[in-house]
């Protein structure tokens, strides 16, 4: 691991430790969040406080340490976001998990270069859980980890993290009939964790669409460095059309896109 990133995972850690309290602070707290409306008819968006507050604190400790690098994140937008490197944050990631006082939300926070993904680190501040990974492998809870080695297609894990991904179209609908029918089991609700135990060995497979680059640049990361594959749907960069699918080995990865291409 190049010395350069050995000081940007630290700092990494650095901004998950920066916001852990302010989280916790709004955790279980009623007032913490607002509905917005969307536009097109779609669910209305939850909003929290805890969310917009967290992602301040990490943008003025990143312009303050590294004043040359972007951010993007999901509560304030981008800045610099063409230079070298790249921060991109979710402060929480599993929204309705946090108003709905569970503690299966997470941060991401993610590093690129030059737009590829070179570390990320999920945190969940209330249970102390915290992965991450980069070139020098993946660790949770300063355990090394790895993802898993195939067995058989009929005892595979999936993780979704709302169904509702899925009702869009017939085909969207036909995927998930085929992967549910195929899996040994599909966990719903796992937002960040899916990915994180996807990476650390308990889970097979995490397929989901409607996703944005703050939802997927850590989780990248760490799955890849674990030995995983990630990439959207079509088998091109992850989220580039909102879509991922990402795999503890290479026999469940080409199983499934296999399923998904048989539908377009």
């Amino acid at each position: 691991m190049k010395s350069n990133d050995k000081i940007y995972m630290k700092f990494a850690h650095e901004l998950a430790d920066s916001i852990k309290d302010e989280i916790k602070s709004f955790f279980r707290k009623t007032s913490n969040w607002e509905i917005k409306p969307t536009k097109n008819n779609k669910r209305p968006q939850i909003v929290t406080k805890a969310d917009s507050e967290s992602e301040k604190i990490m943008r003025k400790l990143i312009n303050k340490t590294f004043p040359n690098h972007g951010i993007i994140g999901e509560e304030l937008g981008s800045e610099n976001e063409n230079a070298e490197y790249v921060w991109i944050l979710d402060p929480i990631d599993g929204t309705k998990a946090f108003v709905s006082g569970l503690p299966v939300f997470g941060t991401m926070i993610g590093l690129v270069k030059d737009k590829k993904p070179i570390l990320g680190l999920i945190d969940q501040p209330i249970t102390k859980d915290r992965i991450w990974g980069s070139s020098k492998g993946s660790f949770l809870n300063y355990k090394l980890v790895k993802t898993k080695q195939f067995k058989s297609i009929n005892e595979t894990i999936c993780a979704i993290t709302d169904p509702a991904m899925f009702i869009e179209n017939d085909k969207d609908k036909a995927i998930y009939d085929l992967v549910s029918d195929k899996t040994l089991f599909i966990r719903h609700g796992t937002d960040c964790w899916g990915y994180a135990m996807c990476a650390a060995g308990t889970i097979d497979l995490v397929i989901e669409k409607d996703l944005e680059i703050w939802d997927i640049a850590a989780a990248r990361a760490i799955i890849e460095a674990a030995g995983g594959i990630i990439t959207s749907w079509d088998k091109k960069e992850a989220a580039s059309d909102r879509s991922v699918i990402a795999a503890a080995n290479i026999e469940t990865y080409n199983y499934f896109t296999d399923i998904i291409e048989n539908y377009k």
